[in-house]
């Protein structure tokens, strides 16, 4: 029994070992980015499109240099198009979501690299519809599911990294299909 148990010992050394190695290949970052947005927005029977910002703010790791985890928080306010402003018709959408996110670094340079990502949550959504027509309103408020996509490229000076990058968002209700370029900053620990 006794060999046993030092056999059993001496292989545990050095998987606790590695896994101790492999431990120290994680780092811990804070970020945040920014972004402005186009989306395509349906709520009940209107169909239209809205212009707008969104803010990301994250805490994750970076294993090896190359994968990154996350978790986010995203603000994002959009106002509807000119041409429905002008036909009296405005719609205001305010969402908040909490996305756990995946990168991978495809290029990985001391001073340079280009990832793509994804990422899942839930979302906080807050909506109003005004018709200066009629003088109705409609507001809607509620949780819903919220994905998305991205890719971009950045550059590495000393512990920072700035992020240049396109991301791609869907939010399931009310449905939101949102696209454009974002710019973040990056500490790592």
């Amino acid at each position: 029994m006794k060999k046993f148990l030092m056999f059993g010992l001496c292989l545990m050394i050095p998987m606790c070992a590695s896994a101790t190695e492999n431990a120290n290949q994680w780092r811990p970052y804070i970020g945040a980015n920014v972004g402005v947005i186009a989306s395509d927005v349906k709520i009940k029977n209107d169909d239209f499109l809205d212009f707008g910002a969104v803010t990301n703010f994250e805490l994750g790791a970076i294993y090896n240099n190359r994968y990154r985890l996350s978790l986010s928080y995203q603000s994002r306010a959009e106002v509807s198009e000119l041409f429905q402003i002008l036909a009296g018709h405005t719609v205001a959408i305010g969402n908040n979501a909490i996305r756990i996110n995946g990168y991978y670094d495809y290029v990985s340079l001391k001073h340079f690299f280009m990832y793509v990502g994804a990422g899942i949550g839930g979302d906080l959504y807050d909506y109003k519809i005004t018709r200066r027509y009629d003088g109705t309103t409609e507001h809607g408020r509620g949780v819903t599911f919220t994905g998305g996509a991205n890719t971009g490229l950045g550059f590495n000076i000393w512990r920072f990294s700035l992020d240049l990058g396109f991301a791609f968002d869907y939010i399931a209700h009310p449905r939101v299909y949102s696209y454009g370029p974002t710019l973040g900053l990056r500490y790592n620990f």
